[in-house]
């Protein structure tokens, strides 16, 4: 089932595609709470914490999140993965420094700029001009 969503999401990326391979952000024109993540990730992994940072503040999270996921089932990382509380406090995370993100760098920081290749902004266009 993944590579045929995989198949299926390459696919819209390369029919509807634009400045962006996040979907969120083809989709509806603003960035995602995770905006700048892989940029980031991949900064993290060349060494570059202040990049990486500067791409999105919560890089530092995202491998150990990793590290929660792959040893699920040991130790004091079943009882993180099967918490509830542990991921809420995380999504809640995400979403916050999303919108501090949002207010401080939105429209015109990349990541954080309005996507006009997006498909609704397309819709807009059709529909008001």
């Amino acid at each position: 089932m993944f590579p045929l969503a995989a198949v299926a999401a390459f696919l819209f990326i390369g029919v509807f595609g634009g400045d962006s391979l996040c979907f969120f952000k083809l989709v509806y024109g603003v960035p995602c709470p995770g905006c700048g993540m892989t940029r980031a990730l991949a900064a993290l992994a060349g060494g570059d914490l202040a990049s990486a940072i500067a791409f999105h503040p919560l890089v530092p999270v995202v491998p150990f999140l990793g590290i929660v996921a792959v040893f699920r089932k040991t130790g004091p990382f079943r009882a993180l993965y099967q918490s509830g509380t542990f991921w809420s406090i995380c999504a809640a995370c995400f979403v916050a420094v999303w919108m501090v993100r949002m207010f401080a760098l939105f429209p015109g920081t990349p990541p954080m700029d309005y996507s006009r290749s997006s498909l609704a902004w397309r819709a807009f266009e059709l529909l008001f001009n």
